[in-house]
């Protein structure tokens, strides 16, 4: 059985190729379902390391899957994750650059560990700021022959062991109506703007009636071009949330209520377009998050209970096996998410150490659920007991 010094070892003799792949990709920002530079880079490192390779995986353009390591007799299968897409106006603002590149270098350590009896996959998850990549690898059954996913986010200051993330649904709502000089002859127009305003108090008001959970955030795209045109085109986006995808559902119709309404209150007409996959909200594993703790905390890396929730696509993989999200710290400066402070970080070298520290967590927990059989069905069980089911 392969030791932590060999893991240790081992990422020692990968890390200039993850950090160049880091420096690359950070240097060549390219938004979500257009990262063709980055997901060239990672195909090329990889085969250079002798990984079989599949390209535009489950028909993504810009997804990958490698082969990391195969054991003669594995007792469990794990993906590692990688993401790699960009911010609009911002870059790298989200750290992906240097995430992925821990997966990199995670998945390069474990294939020079030859007694692992563990099989590694490193899968390149394109459009995650967007569409969500890892739904449409989640729509046709990838993860449930995974025993387990992981991957490891930046943060600016805190040290989470596992993710909450929310379920989320993503719309665009067009009103049109009739134009009209807003002066001479209103009567005769028909307000878009009216339309779509109306259906912003309605959702307004909604939000008293439903759960604490629940998140709906909303703008208008599109609220006409003049002041003395009653405008024919108005178009918001919606986005609404909640830590259950049951009850996500329950308030999505009643916010399609909202439109309805306003359109008829209005009399004007409207369609509605769903912006990128639904995201689910993530399956908590305790036994999953347990490990992910027990491995911090034998780096010494302080952590704490995650409390803040967003939304991810990992949740989705979550529903077909055992998914763990680590946030990992950057330092004690605290940055905004989602900023240049962050895309200005990962092209630092202060960065490195990080990459080396995330490659590190996600190959001691292939070593700790290599080592623990109770381990592995402790997580199997949980999972299965939420009514999920995989096919390894």
């Amino acid at each position: 059985m392969n030791t932590l010094e060999d893991l240790k070892k081992a990422l020692k003799a990968h890390e200039a190729q993850a950090f160049q792949l880091n420096y690359t990709i950070a240097d060549d920002p390219e938004l979500s379902g257009e990262e063709y530079h980055a997901c060239q880079h990672y195909v090329d490192l990889c085969r250079s390391l002798g990984m079989e390779v599949e390209e535009q995986f489950t028909g993504q353009p810009t997804a990958f899957r490698a082969v990391a390591h195969r054991a003669d007799k594995p007792v469990f299968k794990m993906a590692l994750l990688a993401e790699y897409d960009a911010l609009p106006g911002v870059g790298h603002g989200c750290g992906h650059s240097a995430n992925g590149a821990m997966s990199f270098l995670a998945a390069a350590a474990l294939k020079d560990l030859a007694d692992l009896p563990v099989d590694v996959d490193l899968i390149g998850t394109p459009d995650e700021e967007l569409r969500g990549g890892k739904v449409i690898m989640c729509d046709q059954g990838v993860f449930k022959d995974y025993d387990f996913a992981v991957m490891v986010h930046i943060s600016p200051t805190k040290t989470n062991a596992n993710s909450h993330f929310l379920a989320l649904d993503d719309y665009r709502v067009a009103f049109h109506g009739q134009t009209a000089h807003a002066a001479g002859e209103p009567w005769n127009g028909r307000n878009a703007l009216n339309g779509a305003m109306l259906a912003l108090h309605a959702i307004d008001m909604l939000r008293q009636h439903v759960r604490p959970e629940t998140r709906i955030g909303s703008y208008i795209v599109n609220g006409g071009m003049a002041s003395n045109v009653v405008p024919d085109y108005a178009e918001i986006e919606c986005c609404i949330r909640h830590s259950e995808r049951e009850y996500l559902d329950t308030v999505v119709a009643k916010v399609m209520n909202c439109f309805k309404g306003a359109a008829i209150a209005t009399e004007t007409t409207y369609d509605v377009s769903q912006m990128g996959c639904k995201f689910d909200n993530m399956v908590w594993n305790e036994a999953a998050t347990k490990a992910s703790e027990k491995v911090l905390q034998a780096m010494d890396i302080p952590y704490e209970y995650p409390t803040d929730c967003g939304s991810s696509d990992v949740g989705n993989v979550s529903h077909q096996c055992p998914a763990v999200h680590v946030h990992l710290a950057l330092g004690d400066v605290p940055m905004p998410e989602h900023s240049t402070d962050i895309a200005n970080a990962v092209k630092a070298r202060t960065i490195e150490p990080t990459i080396v520290k995330g490659a590190e967590i996600m190959g001691r927990l292939a070593l700790l659920f290599a080592q623990d059989a109770a381990l592995r069905q402790q997580m199997k069980d949980e999972f299965m007991s939420n009514g999920l089911s995989c096919n390894h």
